[in-house]
């Protein structure tokens, strides 16, 4: 471990114990001290970031940081424009008014002899006018107080920080409380640990106020006496994200930080130079996310929201399921560790997870892991017409809808006999087998023979567990890898199972709805057939969550590209996408009213013998003229404003506008609060 000789030991260092300090620095974090000296380890500040300042208002807007007594010190901002005209024409008119009509009434006083004050008080008259108009009491009193020297006051002492865990002393657990007090000190409770035990803490001391009693807080308390910041734990046992965050997190918001709104006046104001986040409550809208390879969509998107849903699984609030075409988009080589279930029909034993010659265990448990065919079905019906919509080809119910409906009966024939005979569902090997031998339809036959294959009967028939959708209700980090490279129409019929079952499980009655359920879909255009485009709207009452990714529109089938762009509420386009794609857009971001101005200039000339004109407007103001001998050349100008219906974002500003790396977002609220579109720098 590195030592750092340069701060000085703090007056209160001198006998230190080993452990976590508040940095010498000053800076927002802490440092380790080995006894003797700092060392180069240091842990962000959890006790400055709990207690840190936050302004949670607008969809897209990183919450944390942002200071509510930023612009509350009383001074008011300039005057608005109309105000200013106001106030600049009446100063104008002032001096016009007394040159127009004072001078010439002073005169016709004199000549009638009549008295001098009349003259003051059509002075006084003109002042009031004008002041009026302008409005000088309200102007003066806002620049007063604009611009009033601030009095000199004492420094106001920093506020008192809250007890973080107030629940447990009140009810007389103080041991529970110092326990987390001391690995707060000591550095050893992380932000997971922090918000994963409040909550707990915070919900039992609920129901005990509600009328359960204190003692519903003493099995949480012996917990907390026990473990510490340990305490229920995920069941990996993480206590964070086992590799280093891609982006800034705001557990308590629950938000990831993307990049930072561009400071451009096409941007809504509420959103410029201003931090860009997601949240889970946009994510319960769905989001579809649109841009070619290289774009940067899944780093800068896919990403973030796996790791937000990582961290909210982790503290006990969500479950994810990524579906990762390649296989190697979101594997162990990119995040190491992070998934509790890793579903891969091409998985070769590791020598990563050799230790010795033998296979370590927890690598082992996490990889080793079968496909249910039939997960989330509670009926022969329901698991007969997912299995249907996966295998058959999705454009066969269009192009040829008898062919389609005699599959789906044959299959649910199969399966319908097969439970009545056996009190459960056939294997992979048992369905192929019987369908074979007992179905006239040649189609389905066809289809299911693309699952033959020893890869996807090992996973779904051969592995010690099998991984049910239905586990989900629980928080949980699944990944499912498909064998694109060797079998892609069973790829396929994979993806299309395990997304279909991912929205039956999170539609049913019997649901978990306090746990968020999150599904990120690569290449997202392959796979997504009628039910799960209907099934959308349906994840948004079910707290849940679909993140489709794809590199354009043209992938999905065309006649559900409609119901999936009208069916996702939060909407994402990289730079360099195609025409087609930056039409629907531009057409779903709509117009808007903006004034357009058209100034043109023009000129006439005048003779003795007549008047030739040029194109020009009305005249305005000042007119000039040049005189030669008997010509006049009047020049002339005309300024006309109108208000047109022009696009937020036209098609041709999307392809040409957005600059690399960055990406138009906007987003939507599950109560209907909806955001314009936003150009966000996601290399900020």
């Amino acid at each position: 471990m590195a030592v750092q000789d340069g701060p000085a030991v703090p007056a209160q260092g001198h006998g230190m114990r080993e452990g976590w300090y508040p940095c010498p620095s000053g800076a927002a974090q802490v440092r380790y001290w080995d006894g003797t000296k700092w060392t180069d380890q240091t842990r962000p500040d959890l006790l400055g970031w709990v207690h840190g300042p936050r302004v949670l208002d607008l969809p897209g807007v990183f919450a944390y940081g942002r200071d509510p007594q930023d612009g509350a010190s009383g001074r008011p901002g300039p005057l608005d424009p109309a105000a200013w005209r106001r106030l600049r024409n009446s100063v104008i008119a002032l001096p016009v008014l007394y040159v127009a009509l004072i001078a010439p009434a002073a005169l016709l006083l004199n000549v009638l002899k009549l008295p001098g004050f009349l003259s003051d008080v059509l002075i006084l008259v003109i002042v009031i006018a004008c002041g009026s108009y302008g409005r000088w009491p309200e102007a003066v009193r806002r620049t007063w107080a604009r611009y009033r020297p601030e009095p000199k006051t004492a420094p106001a002492p920093p506020p008192v920080r809250p007890d973080l865990w107030k629940d447990l002393r009140t009810a007389g657990f103080d041991t529970a409380a110092r326990r987390l007090d001391e690995e707060l000190a000591g550095g050893e409770l992380t932000d997971v640990d922090y918000v994963r035990v409040a909550r707990v803490v915070q919900q039992s001391a609920r129901d005990a106020r509600s009328g359960g009693g204190l003692e519903r807080l003493r099995p949480v308390a012996e917990q907390i006496e026990e473990y510490g910041g340990g305490a229920f734990v995920h069941e990996s046992l993480q206590r964070d994200l086992p590799m280093p965050r891609l982006v800034q997190h705001d557990l308590i918001t629950g938000q990831a930080r993307l990049g930072v709104a561009a400071p451009t006046g096409r941007n809504p104001a509420t959103h410029q130079n201003q931090w860009f986040a997601l949240d889970t409550e946009v994510l319960r809208t769905s989001m579809l996310v649109v841009g070619p390879p290289g774009s940067g969509k899944t780093r800068s998107f896919a990403r973030p929201i796996i790791e937000l849903l990582g961290l909210q699984t982790l503290v006990g609030l969500a479950s994810v399921v990524v579906i990762d075409p390649t296989g190697s988009a979101f594997g162990r080589e990119v995040l190491p560790d992070f998934f509790d279930i890793d579903i891969d029909p091409n998985r070769r034993p590791d020598p990563a997870g050799l230790r010795d010659g033998v296979q370590d265990r927890g690598v082992q448990d996490r990889a080793n892991w079968g496909f249910d065919l039939f997960g989330g079905a509670s009926t022969p019906d329901e698991a007969a017409d997912r299995l249907a919509g996966a295998v058959l080809p999705p454009e066969t119910a269009h192009t040829d809808p008898a062919a389609d409906s005699a599959a789906r009966n044959a299959l649910y024939a199969v399966i319908a006999g097969f439970y009545e005979r056996e009190s459960r569902y056939p294997t992979a090997r048992e369905l192929i087998d019987s369908v074979q031998r007992d179905s006239p339809v040649p189609l389905l036959n066809e289809r299911l023979r693309l699952l033959d294959r020893p890869a996807l009967i090992d996973l779904f028939d051969g592995r010690p567990r099998r991984f049910s959708m239905r586990e989900i209700n629980r928080p949980i980090r699944v990944r499912i890898a498909l064998p694109e490279g060797t079998s892609p129409q069973a790829a396929r019929i994979l993806a299309r199972l395990a997304i279909a079952q991912f929205v039956q499980v999170v539609a049913a009655p019997d649901a978990d709805r306090s746990v968020f359920k999150g599904l990120i879909v690569d290449e997202a255009g392959r796979f997504v057939d009628e039910y799960v485009a209907q099934g959308l709207q349906r994840a948004r009452a079910a707290n849940a969550g679909i993140v489709l990714l794809t590199q354009s529109m043209g992938q999905f089938p065309e006649h559900l590209r409609s119901a999936v762009f009208t069916g996702t509420g939060c909407k994402a386009v990289f730079a360099g996408v195609e025409p087609q794609d930056a039409r629907y857009f531009a057409e779903y971001w709509g117009t808007q009213w903006s004034p357009e101005t058209t100034v043109t200039t023009g000129s006439s000339t005048s003779t003795g013998s007549g008047h030739v004109a040029t194109p020009g407007g009305k005249k305005e103001k000042s007119v000039i003229q040049t005189i030669t001998g008997n010509t006049t050349v009047e020049y002339q100008r005309s300024v006309a404003t109108r208000a047109v219906e022009r696009p937020v974002w036209s098609a041709s500003e999307i392809i040409n506008d957005v600059p690399t790396g960055h990406a138009l977002i906007s987003l939507a609220t599950p109560d209907g609060i909806r955001t314009p579109p936003v150009l966000v720098n996601l290399r900020g």
